[in-house]
Parts: structure tokens; sequence; C-alpha cells
């Protein structure tokens, strides 16, 4: 066998490289005994979404007896896909109740039955659901589902009520699904009721305004569970979100994919599946999905707003705000696009433009926006104090303070520059102190405490801190640095040169590095004088540069 195709397959798929599928498909026909490289191929076809291609890879591994069961539940949901139900059937028989299959098996057979006509049956292919608590509220949903699929409405509402008011719902679906059963009995008046109590708690949810909104024209509400295909495409799009949480990338895209093969309409898996896609750095595909979202369906404005953080991610930082002010220019009040504009000029230290974008927002802002008041005040004055306007950064932190007390991000961030400052010493701790107990496992706010008490002189208590800040995020330079500051302080030599070794080999920034380096080789004190000593230097030379150009000479370079 020639190992070049396999070879460059692999490689191909690990940079994201769209001929992949095909240099190991070439492999695989080199090697047709092989199920191990077929398999590998039909991966990445799946995560690819050449979805015929994956049809055909699917049955030949079918075929060969190769015991890979995403490639008969595949086939299974392509025969749903297409109403080749008995067929479905017949791959779902050949599939046990292990691992994720545990829940995609008994509804797909519950939908594949019910298509049928055999509602006794449709519903006894849920009961295993019953037998596991975590499964029951999916049991639930789609006993509700079927029920209304099949027309029985007097069971299908007590269904309805059952899943709603259960303990927790699997998704928003069910309520959109009901409204939508309600419309279809002439109860429209009684559905908008019930979606007005979950927007108090599901606030500017664009899946229930969008109901809503159609209830109120007078036009169907649409739901996905109203086909046994849209159905079937919820369950897959529940496990990528959970395989996404579990950071198991490849697994998450195949299952959003195969959400969007089951219901290509379905908005929110494509913006899942974009943003699965670009953290794994495929930032082509991952635009591409999004360009497939219609401009009438709910999800688009959010589509276009996740294609500027797109660009933003893969380091194009023009073409994101390209693409935002296209928006604006059509959506001028819409106080997302401004607060995201805001964002990425502050990621890409733009922050006077950034202030301007917040600004906007701000001043668009209305009870109704679906972006919270404090966190515009909150990143606008980030804005300003990283433009070294500290007044109007104090106002905006204790504005942002004041519309939400216990927000830890601006407790942190104001009480860490009050202290930096040599500002509120006492009020300014206090506020990181209650940061930390409102998030006492995030370790860079429980650095800032520790950074507190090191600049306050009590460095056996900033070591506490510190030594815990660097057990929760061991990588960042920053932390690292802090630590061994601290260990300095404390008498520790050997512990803090350890730890600004470690900060020196995670990439601080380049002011940071050189600085840690003079500490290495001088010492924490004479490191800060030699600093302190360089940074008197660069101004006096910037004055003498001044005064130069006023008297018409050029500085020199």
């Amino acid at each position: 066998m020639d190992f070049g195709n396999y070879v460059a397959g692999r490689f191909a798929h690990q940079i994201g490289d769209p001929r992949a599928a095909d240099f190991l498909l070439r492999a695989a026909d080199q090697d047709p005994q092989s199920t191990v490289i077929l398999s590998q191929a039909f991966l990445t076809l799946l995560t690819d979404g050449r979805f015929a291609d994956a049809v055909a890879a699917a049955k030949r591994l079918h075929a060969q007896g190769s015991g890979n069961t995403l490639a008969v539940l595949y086939l299974a949901l392509d025969a749903l896909k297409f109403e080749r139900y008995s067929q479905a059937q017949a791959y779902l028989e050949e599939l046990s109740a292990n691992g994720f299959e545990m829940l995609a098996v008994p509804i797909t057979q519950a939908w594949v039955q019910a298509a049928q006509g055999h509602r006794d049956a449709a519903l006894e292919a849920l009961s295993p659901l019953e037998a596991i608590p975590a499964l029951r509220p999916f049991g639930a949903t789609h006993r509700a589902f079927l029920l209304d699929y099949l027309r029985e409405d007097d069971a299908a509402q007590s269904a309805y009520l059952e899943a709603l008011q259960g303990a927790q719902i699997s998704s928003l679906q069910p309520v959109v699904s009901y409204a939508a059963f309600l419309q279809r009995l002439g109860r429209s008046d009684d559905a908008i009721a019930m979606l007005d109590e979950y927007l108090k708690a599901f606030r500017n949810n664009v899946f229930l305004l969008d109901a809503r909104d159609r209830l109120v024209a007078g036009k169907p509400v649409t739901h996905l569970a109203s086909t046994p295909a849209g159905a079937v495409s919820l369950v897959m799009f529940r496990a990528a979100g959970e395989l996404g949480r579990d950071d198991a990338p490849r697994p998450a895209i195949i299952y959003a994919r195969l959400a969007s093969y089951l219901s290509p309409d379905m908005g929110d898996a494509r913006l899942r599946l974009a943003a699965m896609l670009a953290d794994a750095d495929l930032y082509s595909a991952a635009l591409s999905e999004l360009r497939k979202i219609n401009e009438d369906a709910p999800e688009f404005d959010a589509a276009q707003l996740q294609a500027a953080w797109i660009h933003q991610q893969s380091g194009d930082y023009e073409e994101a705000i390209t693409v935002l002010l296209d928006y604006l220019s059509i959506h001028p009040e819409n106080v997302r696009g401004w607060a995201a504009l805001g964002d990425i000029h502050r990621s890409n230290e733009a922050y006077e433009k950034a202030v301007e974008a917040y600004q906007r927002a701000i001043n668009l802002h209305t009870a109704d926006s679906d972006v919270q008041a404090w966190f515009l005040h909150f990143t606008r004055g980030i804005g300003y104090e990283r433009m070294g306007d500290f007044d109007k950064a104090e106002a905006d932190l204790l504005k942002a303070l004041e519309l939400n007390p216990d927000q830890p991000q601006v407790l942190n961030y104001l009480g860490y520059s009050w202290i930096d400052r040599g500002l509120h010493l006492e009020r300014g701790t206090e506020m990181i102190e209650r940061a930390v107990e409102l998030r006492p496992n995030d370790g860079f706010i429980i650095d800032s405490l520790g950074w507190a008490y090191y600049l306050r002189g009590d460095y056996e208590e900033a070591v506490r801190h510190l030594e815990r800040a660097v057990l929760l995020e061991p990588s960042d330079p920053t932390l690292n640095d802090h630590l061994g500051d601290a260990y300095w302080k404390t008498g520790q030599r050997k512990d803090a040169r350890f730890q600004w070794t470690h900060a020196l080999a995670a990439d601080p920034d380049e002011e940071a590095r050189q600085l840690i380096i003079d500490k290495l080789e001088v010492g924490l004190e004479l490191a800060l004088t030699s600093q302190k000593d360089q940074m008197q230097a660069d101004k006096h030379m910037g004055q003498q540069d001044v005064a130069k150009v006023e008297d018409g000479q050029a500085p020199k370079p």
C-alpha cells in the first residue's frame, strides 16, 4: 500500500484542508480490506458536510461488517430523512443502546413507528427512557410531540403540560411546539399568553419571539417536531451541545452536521455548528454555514454578528469591522450590533473607536434591549481606562456597579483599578473579596485579590491567594509572574525563580518578558529599579525630542 494518500489525508484533516476526505478515500481504495481508513474517511466526510459521499462510505462500512455504529446510525437517519421507514427500522435494530445511542435509538425508533402509523409501538419505543432519570425529560417531550403528530389532541395536551411542568425541560422546543398545537386548536390567545410567561424567564429569546410574532400576525408557527426527521434532528442538536460542553469538538461537529442534515432550515444548529467549526480553526467552513441561514429566519441577525466574530477569530480584523458596519447600515438601531462593534474594536486595542461604538449602544438602549445596560457601561469603562481617562472609566464602572451591584467582573475590575492606583485600598480589596465569593473558582479574580494584598504590602496573604490562582490557571504568564514576585518578597527565592521561569515559558507580552528576564538575572528590586530608570530616561528623551521639533530639528530615530 502507498501510504502517501493516507498521510496526506490525516494531515489535511488536521489543518482543515477540504481535500482530506478525498485523500483518505483513495487510501481506502488502495487497501479495501481496511475498515479503519474508510472509517476515518467517513468521519471526515461528515465533518465536512459531504452527506451523499458519507452515505456511500457508510454503506461500504456496513457491507464490510465494520461494526461502526455511527455509520449504521447515519444510514438509519438517511432512510428516515427520505421516508424509507422500514429500512430505517432495520438499521436501528442493529444498534445496541449504549452511550449516546441510549437516547438517540429509542427516540428515532419511536418516530419511525409513528411515521408508519404504529401508535402503540411508537409510545412503547420511548419506554426505556423512563428507566433513566436524566433521560425522562426527553421521553416526556417526545411523547407530547408524537401524540401531537398523531393528532390525539386530548392526550397531546396532557403530555405537553406534563413535559412543560416537569422539573426541567430538555429545550425550549416543546414550548414553541405547544404554542403551535394551541394555534391548531384555534387557541392562539392562549398560546400568546403562554409564550409571554416564558419570555419573562427567557427575555428576548429570538426563538420564542418569532413564534409570538407569527401568532399575532396569524401565520402558522413553525416547529421542527411536526415531522419525524425534524423531531429526531432535535436529539442530534442536543447531543452536539452536550459534546461541545464536554470538550469533544470533532464529535460535536458531527452531531451538529447530523442535525442540519435532517433539518436544513434549523438555524440554531447552523449557528452552533459554525461556532464549533471556528473553534476548530475551520473558518471558511464556519462562514459557509452561516451563509445558509435564510434572511427571514429568526437566527439571521445572530448569524451576521457571529460572522463578524469568526472573521475576528481568524485574525481578519478589517473584514470583521466591514461585516458589522454593513449590518449596522441596514439595522442602525440594533444595540447588540453596536456593542459587538465596540467589543471587536476593544479586542484590537482600538479603544477610541470602541468607546464611540459603546456610546451608540448606550444611546439606543431601552428596557427591551437584548444587551444589559451594566455591560455597556462596563465595557465602555474598560475602553476609557485603557485610553488613560480614568475619571470617565471610574464613572462608567460605578454606573455598571449601580445597575448590577453583585457583578463579579465589575467588582474585580474597579477594585483592582483603584488599588493599582493607590486609591480606596480598603474598599477596593473588599470589592475583590466579594468578587471571589461570587466566583470562587475564577483564577483571574483570585489573582486580583492576591495582587491587591501584594500592593498593600501583605506578602504572606498575597502568596496564599496567588498560589490558589496559579492552581486554577497554571499556564497564564501574568499569574505565574505575580506569584514569583510574592515568593521573592517572602524570601522564597528559589520558588520565585521557578515561577518567573514558568511565566517566561508561557509567552508573555514583550514588555513583561523583558522584565521577567531582568528579575531572573538580578532579582526583583534591581529589575524594578532598572525598569523605572529606563522609563524616566525614555520620558526625558521624549521631552528632548519635543524640544527639538519645536526648534525645527528632527529627532534621531
